[in-house]
């Protein structure tokens, strides 16, 4: 395997244990539509696929009803904004890993398909203090993963090429995206699985099981 002198990673359930604060949010939602809450685990089995499927399962939303689906996100993006630094943490060992990467000198950075408002706010209260090298979200390159284009466009920021980079996500469309590019993937097995799928079946070059245990993935980490 070549030396790795790029680290990319996808944000939420990979990073950032942003689930609880997303629970919230969606029951809110649902509260202001008469609704029961709903079950911890629904949410944080969906969070990696996004405000479009948190949205549709708070609500029970036919998947074809893309505009009301689209103004329930919004709704949904509003009330997470007001909470999404509540209890959101990062996952047991990222900052450890985080240093090690830094005091190793590699460039790290994050790709993912949270919406450029949300990542800057979070990354900034979280990750300012061990300087990520880019910070890419679909609002830089018009698409959303699996669409390598972020990736690509991450490597290009930093000055790095795909066969020396590595992409650790925690959701299928972030290890296609990572192979359409060309990089090196790792599965994050500890992150927010879809309920009824195993990351060993998404053909990720690895699968970390702990925050830590991505470091035997990075010779020269």
């Amino acid at each position: 395997m070549n030396l790795i002198d790029f680290i990319a990673f996808d944000l939420d359930g990979t990073l950032l244990d942003t689930a609880k604060d997303f629970f919230l949010a969606v029951n809110e939602l649902r509260s202001n539509y008469q609704l029961e809450p709903c079950e911890f685990n629904e949410v944080r089995s969906r969070v990696s696929e996004g405000a479009i499927s948190l949205a549709g399962y708070a609500l029970s939303l036919d998947s074809n009803h893309e505009d009301k689906i689209e103004f329930h996100r919004q709704e949904l993006l509003k009330i997470y904004d007001s909470c999404c630094l509540n209890e959101t943490t990062p996952f047991e060992g990222i900052t450890e890993l985080l240093n090690q990467i830094n005091k190793a000198g590699l460039k790290w950075g994050i790709v993912t398909n949270k919406p450029k408002d949300f990542a800057d706010k979070i990354v900034n209260h979280f990750f300012s203090s061990f300087e990520p090298s880019c910070l890419i979200c679909p609002e830089h390159v018009g698409e959303r993963k699996p669409s390598p284009k972020g990736l690509l466009k991450s490597c290009e920021l930093v000055g790095s090429e795909p066969s020396t980079s590595i992409y650790i996500g925690d959701h299928s469309i972030d290890i296609e995206a990572g192979k359409r590019a060309n990089i090196k993937t790792v599965a994050a097995a500890y992150g927010y699985i879809p309920i009824g799928q195993s990351c060993s079946d998404w053909n990720a070059d690895f699968i970390a099981e702990t925050p830590s245990q991505i470091k035997d993935f990075i010779p020269n980490l």
